[in-house]
């Protein structure tokens, strides 16, 4: 019997609350109905009048030995100085003038996930990389192209790898070439024997073959030297003509919602204040 009786009474007080609550509403909905359009109407000027047009491009890179990951934690680094408007030290990293560090909105580098998904399962699909890039100025492209390459392969750690690999590509290939220098002798010793069987040597072609195996080879690790910076570019950043600008959508829905908050708010502190004075006029 009491548990009956409790449940009725939690019953009456829902449907009063939800009572009250539509009162409420019923008679504020103006208010609130005003503050959601002078929000949205200031929301939208302001991001008409203020908002800059931004311009986004992506450039794709290829690393010799680093993750998508590792270079996404190298750009970091500048998109937490561009996001802090720390000009000054972003020119710096960027070894740019201070105004071109001013109109970088942001940066940031991901795995390149249109590239992997045609390439085949045994290539280290993490070795390909996209920089999206976000400016105020999209004339400049090309020589913050050249900044970040720069920045990236001036790292200690990078700079320390490439070097590595550039002196063991060297001795590798002054291995390879003195290994060709001296086949060179041992087939013109032989050629100048003149015996049946050192014409045997030299017409069976296993030293000619030999050599070219070996200069494949030297031209192979000539090749590595030539691209041997720890980076490469696959896709330069586009001179894009079209600004990205503001979502008049997403303004509104923003905007509304802030109005519609604001709205209630207000609207508690009348129905609180009404309140307030109806007890300190019966006191």
């Amino acid at each position: 019997m009491t548990n009956t009786t409790q449940q009725g009474y939690e019953e009456i007080d829902l449907i009063e609350l939800l009572i009250k609550i539509y009162k409420f509403f019923k008679k504020r909905y103006l208010l609130i109905l005003f503050c959601m359009v002078i929000s949205a109407v200031l929301g939208v000027l302001s991001n008409f009048l203020f908002f800059k047009p931004r311009y986004q491009s992506t450039m794709i890179i290829s690393s010799r030995s680093l993750t998508a990951s590792e270079v996404a934690g190298i750009i970091s680094t500048l998109d937490a100085f561009a996001y802090e408007e720390n000009t000054e030290e972003l020119a710096k990293l960027l070894n740019i003038p201070e105004k071109l560090a001013e109109k970088i909105v942001k940066i940031e580098a991901m795995p390149n996930r249109e590239f992997q998904k045609n390439v085949e399962k045994d290539f280290r699909k993490d070795s390909t990389i996209a920089i999206k890039l976000e400016v105020t100025e999209r004339n400049e492209w090309k020589t913050y192209e050249k900044a970040i390459l720069d920045y990236l392969e001036n790292t200690p750690h990078i700079k320390k790898k490439t070097l590595l690999y550039k002196e063991s590509q060297e001795r590798l290939l002054q291995q390879v070439r003195k290994e060709l220098k001296h086949l060179d002798s041992l087939k013109k010793i032989i050629e100048a024997g003149g015996t049946s069987k050192s014409q045997f040597i030299v017409n069976s072609g296993i030293i000619s073959s030999e050599i070219v195996n070996l200069s494949n080879k030297e031209n192979e690790i000539k090749m590595s030297l030539f691209f041997a910076d720890e980076f490469q570019i696959v896709k330069s950043f586009d001179n894009l003509k079209k600004p990205k600008r503001f979502s008049y959508k997403g303004t509104l829905g923003t905007s509304s919602v802030a109005g519609f908050i604001i709205g209630i708010v207000v609207s508690l502190i009348i129905e609180l204040n009404k309140v307030i004075r109806k007890r300190e006029g019966r006191e």
